[in-house]
C-alpha cells in the first residue's frame, strides 16, 4: 500500500502541470455554473428603479393619461390609441406597478430591443417626461400645395398620433383679391378651398394659425414690379424697409384678408426670421438695426392688435437673439409678441444658449419651440432623415421640462416644422408625402413624451402597416441602418405611401445614374469633355461605355410615369412636372448627351494625326493668364 501511494505521488509530481489545468478547469466549472445561476445579479444591482420604470414606461403614466384627457367631454373628440400592452411592457395608462414583480430579464431585453430601434438616447431618467401641452404640425404651403383631398385623409391622420393644431405658411398660395391679387400664384386655393381646409381642421378638432411673413422672406411680393418699391435693397426682393412709406398700408392689407377668412382664430403668426438685408437702405442706414428691427415689429404688432386685440401675435425668434433683455423691456415687446425659438439640429443650446433662455423668461410670459421633421437638413433632399429629426425633437422635450419652469405661463406648444422650400426661389425640398413616417415618428414621440418599443402598434396602425409575424424578433425600425424608414416602411399603405416607395425608386436610379455619369466622364479615358469635344476616340471603348445607357434611360422614363401615377390625386400637375424637371429630367437630359455624342464619336471612319490642333478658345484663356501674370510682375 505504501509502496502504491509513494507510487502515485511520484507520478503526480512528473505531472504536476497536467494535474494545475485539471485543477484549474474544475475550478472554473463550478464557478461558471454558480454565477449562471446569479448571472442577472450584477445587471440588477446596476439597475436603478428608475431605469426599471423608464424601460416599462411607468413613470409617464401621469403625464400620458393627463394629455388623453384632452379628449374628455368634447364633441366628436378623437381619441388616441395608447401603447400596446404585452407581457413585458406595461402599457402607460395602467396604475404603478411594483417593480419588485418585473421579470428583470425581460427588462434588460426591453432596453435591448430599443437599442436597436436606433432611438436615440435623449431624455435622462431622474425626472418627468415632458408633453407640450399644443403639438402644432406646419404646412408649408409655398411649395407642392397639396389637394384638398389629401387633407381630407391628412388630418385625421395627424390628429390620430396626437397633433392638436396646424399652423399654415400660405404665401403665394392665398387668395388676395384687390390690390394684392397679383400676390397670388396661379394655381392657388380659392377662397371657398380655404374655408373647406379650415372646416377639415375643425372636424379633426385641429386649431389652425395662419402665418404671413411681415419683413423678410417677402420675396413672393417684393418680386413683383408692384411692390419692388417696398425693398430693402433695389435688386434684392428679400426684406421690406421698414420706413418706407406704404410699408404699414401692404402689411395692414395682407394681415386684413388673411384674417376675414379666417375670423376665429386665437393666434396669427407674423413671421419676421432671417431679416438679414435691414438697416442699408438710405432711409435706414443711419439707425441701429436692433433698433429698426425692434421699432417694426411694435409697430406692425400694435396695428394688429388695435384692429384685432383677442389676437396672440408670435414671431420666430432669430432676430432676437442677440438683441440685449432692455431694448426689448423699453420696446414692451412682452405685452405684444410671443417668441417662436426655432432649432433643427441635434444641438439646441449650441444656437440658444441659457443665457438667451433667461434672456427671454425675463421679457415674455410665454414661449413657443418649433422642431423639424422635414425640410430641415438640405435644400435639395427628397426624403427627410428620420433619426437626426426625431433626436431634435427629443432634445426639445428635454429642453422644454428644463427651462419651462423659468417662464411665468411656461411653454405655449412645440410647432413640428415642415419646410416644402427653403425660400420663394428655392426647389422643392422633401414632399410632405414622403416625409410622412419621418412626422409620424416625431409626432408619436411628442405625444408621448418618449419613443420606445412600447409605442410599436400605436406607430405602425397609424401608418397603416401591416402585421408582423409574431415569431419576428427583428425590430420594427432600426434607424441607425435605415434613417429613411424605407426598409422598414417600404410597406405601409398610410395616404400617399406610394410616393414615399416612389422616392426609394428614385434613389436608386439616381445612385446609380451618378455613378455611371461621374465614371463616363471623369474616370473612364474614351468619353470625357475632351474627347467630345474633339469627336477623337476608340468606337469600339465608346460603344462598351454606352451599351448599358439605354437601359438607365428607360428606369428613368418609367420613373416619370411612375411620378404621375403616384402623385395624381395629391398634388396638381404644376407641382407634379415641377418635381419631374427637378428631379429626373436632368440625368434624363444627361444621358440624351452622352448617347449624342457617342454617336458623332462611333460615326468617324478616320482619324487625325497628333499632336491635334490647339484649341482656339483654349488660346484666349493662356493670353488672359499671360496678360494677369504680366499685370502681377510674374
Amino acid at each position: 500500500m505504501n509502496k502504491y501511494a509513494f507510487h502515485l505521488i511520484s507520478t503526480t509530481w512528473r505531472k504536476k502541470s497536467s494535474v494545475m489545468f485539471l485543477a484549474i478547469a474544475i475550478i472554473l466549472i463550478i464557478f461558471g455554473l454558480h454565477y449562471s445561476k446569479n448571472d442577472m445579479k450584477p445587471f440588477i444591482d446596476r439597475l436603478s428603479p428608475t431605469l426599471i420604470k423608464q424601460a416599462l414606461g411607468i413613470d409617464r403614466v401621469n403625464f400620458v393619461a393627463v394629455n388623453s384627457s384632452i379628449y374628455k367631454n368634447k364633441p366628436n373628440g378623437i381619441k388616441i390609441e395608447m401603447p400596446e400592452e404585452n407581457k413585458y411592457v406595461i402599457s402607460p395608462l395602467k396604475a404603478k406597478a411594483s417593480v419588485n414583480l418585473v421579470n428583470v430579464k425581460e427588462v434588460w431585453r426591453t432596453i435591448e430591443t430599443d437599442q436597436q430601434l436606433g432611438v436615440p438616447f435623449v431624455n435622462s431618467f431622474d425626472k418627468n417626461l415632458y408633453i407640450p401641452k399644443k403639438r402644432i404640425v406646419h404646412l408649408d404651403l409655398k411649395g407642392a400645395p397639396p389637394l384638398i383631398s389629401y387633407f381630407r385623409r391628412f388630418f385625421p391622420f395627424i390628429r390620430n398620433l396626437g397633433a392638436t393644431g396646424l399652423l399654415i405658411e400660405y404665401e403665394d398660395m392665398f387668395p388676395f383679391d384687390g390690390v394684392l391679387k397679383n400676390l397670388s400664384a396661379k394655381n392657388s386655393y380659392t377662397k371657398a378651398q380655404i374655408i373647406e381646409i379650415l372646416n377639415l381642421a375643425a372636424e379633426s378638432h385641429l386649431e389652425v394659425i395662419p402665418l404671413i411673413q411681415t419683413f423678410g422672406h417677402l420675396e413672393f411680393a417684393l418680386k413683383l414690379q408692384d411692390f419692388s418699391k417696398l425693398r430693402e435693397i433695389p435688386n434684392i426682393p428679400q426684406a421690406l424697409c421698414p420706413n418706407r412709406n406704404g410699408t404699414l398700408d401692404f402689411i395692414r392689407e395682407m394681415v386684413n384678408q388673411i384674417m376675414a377668412l379666417h375670423p376665429n382664430i386665437n393666434h396669427l403668426h407674423i413671421g419676421c426670421d432671417e431679416v438679414y438685408q435691414i438697416g442699408e437702405c438710405e432711409l435706414c442706414r443711419l439707425e441701429l438695426r436692433d433698433t429698426l428691427f425692434l421699432r417694426h415689429i411694435y409697430n406692425v404688432s400694435s396695428m394688429i392688435l388695435d384692429n384685432y386685440p383677442s389676437l396672440k401675435l408670435i414671431i420666430w425668434d432669430d432676430m432676437l437673439r442677440h438683441i440685449p433683455q432692455e431694448a426689448m423691456l423699453e420696446m414692451n415687446l412682452g405685452k405684444l409678441v410671443e417668441p417662436m425659438v426655432w432649432v433643427y439640429v441635434e444641438d439646441i443650446y449650441r444656437f440658444v444658449q441659457p443665457l438667451v433662455w433667461d434672456k427671454y423668461a425675463a421679457t415674455f410670459r410665454t414661449v413657443w419651440a418649433a422642431s423639424a421633421f422635414k425640410g430641415a437638413f438640405g435644400e435639395a433632399l427628397y426624403v427627410p432623415d428620420a433619426k437626426r429629426h426625431l433626436e431634435n425633437n427629443l432634445r426639445w422635450l428635454d429642453l422644454m421640462s428644463r427651462q419651462s419652469g423659468k417662464f411665468k405661463d411656461g411653454f405655449a406648444g412645440l410647432v413640428l416644422t415642415g419646410w416644402q422650400r427653403y425660400d420663394h426661389f428655392a426647389v422643392l425640398c422633401e414632399l410632405l408625402p414622403s416625409s410622412t413616417p419621418s412626422l409620424a415618428l416625431s409626432l408619436t414621440a411628442v405625444t408621448y413624451g418618449y419613443f420606445n418599443a412600447s409605442l410599436k402598434s400605436l406607430f405602425l396602425s397609424g401608418l397603416s402597416c401591416p402585421r408582423e409575424s409574431p415569431e419576428s424578433n427583428s425590430p420594427f425600425i432600426s434607424l441607425d441602418y435605415d434613417q429613411f424608414l424605407w426598409e422598414r416602411l417600404g410597406r405601409c399603405m398610410f395616404s400617399g405611401s406610394q410616393v414615399f416607395r416612389l422616392v426609394y425608386k428614385l434613389h436608386s436610379a439616381e445612385t446609380e445614374t451618378k455613378d455611371y455619369l461621374r465614371q463616363t466622364k471623369e474616370q473612364k479615358g474614351w468619353m470625357t469633355a475632351y474627347h467630345a469635344r474633339r469627336n477623337f476616340s476608340s468606337p469600339l471603348r465608346v460603344q462598351e461605355i454606352v451599351s448599358d445607357l439605354p437601359r438607365m434611360y428607360q428606369e428613368l422614363l418609367y420613373l416619370v410615369k411612375l411620378s404621375f401615377e403616384s402623385m395624381e390625386g395629391i398634388f396638381d400637375n404644376y407641382t407634379i412636372f415641377e418635381w419631374v424637371e427637378q428631379r429626373i429630367y436632368p440625368y434624363i437630359l444627361e444621358l440624351e448627351q452622352i448617347e449624342t455624342k457617342s454617336i458623332a464619336i462611333k460615326s468617324a471612319k478616320v482619324w487625325p494625326v497628333r499632336p491635334l490642333p490647339i484649341l482656339p478658345d483654349l488660346k484666349r484663356i493662356v493670353n488672359v493668364s499671360s496678360q494677369i501674370n504680366n499685370l502681377w510682375g510674374k
